[in-house]
Order: C-alpha cells, then sequence, then structure tokens
C-alpha cells in the first residue's frame, strides 16, 4: 500500500520537487502571471456561461471541412461510436495518446473486450501497459516509478539491458512505436481545445506522437468533452503558454497542433471524428457554485503541490481525476454517496487555488461538496444520533470518559471506511485521557 510504503512516498516526493523546481522557472517567464491569471479565468468561464452556441459553432465549422462531429450522453454512448467507426472495416489495430478523458471512457477494458489490439504512443503510456499499472498522474503518468524500476518492467517484458540509459529507454520504446503503428488503421486522442470559430481541434504534446499517429493512420476519432470549447483561436495566446508553465515548467510544450479536419490534399488521414462528451459535465453546469471546475485545463498543478496527492498517491482516489479537482468533479460526474469519501481527502490548505492558472476557487468548491454530502445525510436517521452522542460526550468533559467500547462503536460507524482502503484504520487507546492521567 502506497500511504504506507516509505520508499514510494520518497520517489513521489522527489519527483514532485523536481516539477516544483521546473514550475519556478515557468513563472519566471512572466512578467505578471496573476494577470494572465485572470484573463484565463474570464475567458474560461464565458466559455462555459456560452457552452451550447460555441458547441453548435463548433460542429458546423467543423462539418464544413468534411469531419463528423458525434454526441456522446456518457461513456456507453462514446464507447459504441468509436466501436461503429472500428467495425467498419476490418482494422488490425488502434493507437492512442496519453489523454485522461480517454480513461474516463474506459476505452482500454472496451476494446480489451472486443478482442481489438490497442497500442500505446506515449511513452510513460507504454512503460505503465508492460507493468500492468495505471496512471499516477495525468502528465507524469509514471511519477511513481524510479528509473530502475522501470528497466527492470522493460527488462522482464521485451528483455531490454537492466543498465539501460535513459536515451535507451526512449530510443527502444519509440522504435516500438513505430512498428505498432505500421499495424494501426485508426488513432484516438483527446483534445486539449476546440476552437468554434474556425472549427478545430488543439492537440498538444512533448514527444510528437500523437501527429505522428495521425500522419499515419488513416481514420482519427477525438473525444473531447464538451467543456474543452472555446470562442476564438486568438484565446490559445492565453492558455496555451499558461498550460504549458503549470504542467511542464516550459513556455510552450514541444509540439502545439491545430487540426481541422480530414486531409483534404492526398493525405493519409482520410476521415476524422471528433466525439463530444457530456459524461455527467451538464450535471456540474446546473450548480452555479460548482461549474467553475470545469474551467479547468488540466494542467495537473493543483495535483503537483497538494500534500494529501503526496502522502497518498495516485492510486488512493479510485477514479479516473485525481488530486484537488477530481475530489470535486468525480463524486458530482458520477454518484456523489458513492464517492462522498473524496470531499475528506483534503486539509484545506489553499494551495491548490492558489496555483491554479485558471483561478478556480478548488479549496471553496471542495467545501460546498461537504455542504452537499452532509445535506444527503440528514435525513439519515443512525447518522443523526451518532454526531448527537458524539456532540454530547465532547461537550461534558466528564462524559468524555465513557466507556472505551462505546467510543470504538460510534468512531467505526461514523468514519466512512472507503478512506482506510489504502491503509488500517487506527484504533482507540483502551483507556481515556483521566484515567491515564490517574495512573500518572
Amino acid at each position: 500500500m502506497s500511504a504506507n510504503n516509505e520508499e514510494h512516498w520518497q520517489k513521489v516526493n522527489y519527483n514532485i520537487g523536481c516539477y516544483e523546481r521546473r514550475f519556478a522557472n515557468g513563472r519566471n517567464t512572466y512578467t505578471d502571471m496573476e494577470l494572465e491569471k485572470q484573463r484565463a479565468c474570464i475567458l474560461r468561464n464565458k466559455s462555459l456561461l456560452n457552452m451550447e452556441k460555441l458547441l453548435v459553432d463548433f460542429e458546423t465549422r467543423f462539418n464544413e471541412h468534411g469531419g463528423n462531429v458525434l454526441w456522446a450522453r456518457d461513456a456507453e454512448d462514446a464507447q459504441q461510436h468509436i466501436w461503429e467507426i472500428v467495425n467498419k472495416r476490418d482494422i488490425d489495430g488502434v493507437v492512442r495518446s496519453n489523454s485522461t478523458i480517454l480513461d474516463e471512457i474506459g476505452l482500454d477494458e472496451f476494446l480489451e473486450e472486443k478482442k481489438k489490439p490497442l497500442y500505446e504512443t506515449s511513452v510513460a503510456r507504454y512503460i505503465l501497459k508492460a507493468a500492468g499499472q495505471a496512471p499516477y498522474h495525468p502528465v507524469f503518468p509514471t511519477l511513481h516509478l524510479s528509473k530502475e524500476e522501470i528497466n527492470g518492467i522493460l527488462n522482464e517484458k521485451y528483455k531490454l539491458k537492466l543498465d539501460s540509459t535513459d536515451k535507451q529507454i526512449v530510443n527502444f520504446i519509440r522504435h516500438q512505436v513505430k512498428q505498432d503503428l505500421l499495424k494501426a488503421q485508426v488513432c484516438i486522442t483527446g483534445a486539449s481545445f476546440l476552437l468554434s470559430d474556425v472549427g478545430g481541434v488543439v492537440l498538444m504534446e512533448n514527444e510528437g506522437n500523437i501527429l505522428k499517429s495521425c500522419a499515419s493512420c488513416k481514420t482519427h476519432i477525438v473525444v473531447a468533452g464538451i467543456d474543452k470549447v472555446i470562442p476564438l483561436m486568438e484565446d490559445l495566446s492565453i492558455l496555451l503558454p499558461l498550460s504549458s508553465a503549470h504542467a511542464m515548467g516550459t513556455p510552450m510544450s514541444a509540439i502545439s497542433s491545430i487540426t481541422l479536419g480530414p486531409s483534404r490534399n492526398g493525405g493519409v488521414s482520410e476521415q476524422m471524428y471528433v466525439i463530444l462528451l457530456d459524461n455527467g459535465r451538464s450535471e456540474l453546469l446546473k450548480n452555479e457554485v460548482i461549474r467553475q471546475a470545469l474551467s479547468c485545463i488540466h494542467c495537473g498543478a493543483c495535483i503537483s503541490v497538494c500534500p494529501i496527492y503526496k502522502s497518498l498517491g495516485g492510486d488512493g482516489y479510485e477514479g479516473t481525476y485525481m488530486g484537488p479537482i477530481g475530489t470535486v468533479i468525480t463524486p458530482l460526474m458520477t454518484n456523489l454517496k458513492e464517492y462522498q469519501y473524496l470531499t475528506t481527502m483534503c486539509s484545506l490548505c489553499g494551495r491548490c487555488s492558489e496555483v491554479c492558472p485558471v483561478k478556480i476557487p478548488i479549496e471553496d468548491l471542495i467545501i460546498e461538496n461537504r455542504r452537499m454530502v452532509a445535506s444527503e445525510r440528514i435525513g439519515d436517521a443512525k447518522y443523526e444520533v451518532l454526531i448527537k452522542s458524539m456532540i454530547g460526550h465532547c461537550k461534558s468533559r466528564k462524559k468524555l470518559d465513557c466507556p472505551q467500547w462505546l467510543k470504538r462503536f460510534e468512531y467505526k460507524q461514523l468514519v466512512d471506511k472507503k478512506n482506510f482502503t489504502m491503509r488500517k484504520m487506527p484504533e482507540l487507546s483502551p483507556k481515556s485521557f483521566s484515567q491515564m492521567s490517574k495512573q500518572e
């Protein structure tokens, strides 16, 4: 269990420390980052308020370029759209990019069930697939692995030398990806942004594998949340540098491209589809307070500075979206009752709100989630009795010395056991403080 693994904790914090140093350098490229963040905040909030019109405009213009826009109410709809496209012809394989939204719709599991080979193009994702592990961070999926562990994984899977250098590892995986691309006819990616004014799809990457996949495959499928749409191409001058600075600590990502549709001059790409995914986002839009979370540009900065994430790790969130932003959107996009334990995984230190490039008040939104969870439990008679009993004990010094078995019973009933799937629930002392003080 990662929360109790000291060595694991050290690796995560070392790698996050490297990010923090890069981010500090990224901040230095701005003369007034707070002003730019305020501009990005206004831009994203306007996009949310006008989302319906922007999406329709995007669809109209993208269709004019020869592309196809498909709408998906939930993950199953998106899977069905993908299967209908993939199943049209005899396709030997599918390649995918490093995109959290593809994890959200369960793409890997779905295609595995359909017996369709799925190949990774990201170096980090390639390593994780070889290890049979899930991503640990949206921007740095292998954050929890040391170089020695990566060498061990590739040695076991592909017989790569245990003393391979970083360059050798990357070159080996790039060679493997190149071979996989020869067998694939479809590439599936996410999208950084959707441009309403020109009907374009913005793709940000640092390895170049997305463009390479698009250039090699006849069909390109983009899965994008409806919240990704922005009004103008000019808005990228604000959002792209901010996203890169907060995600990688660089002025710009290595490669940023805008795709307007399938090739119209005899290129490889013959078809392009954009699947606009709702999957609970409309429910978030209804809440005037929580809807701010949809302005997230998924840079991962709030995750990297979160003390809870640093202690618990990515596998402690049991959802696609982890860290502070995950504690906000996961319960409301899926099931508040099932994921209410996430709202307690926050110390309310406020670092996530401070670092957010689009100024989402994440700390306030987590508090709002807690309020909703408490409201949901108001009608729970058992819960109310336990709370009243605990309040009664805490108000009276004498009652605090009640039998320890009663305290343990109340404690175990009140605490959500999902908080302790990764660690052992602490035991109360067999004696009260008064009893111990008398013995002294």
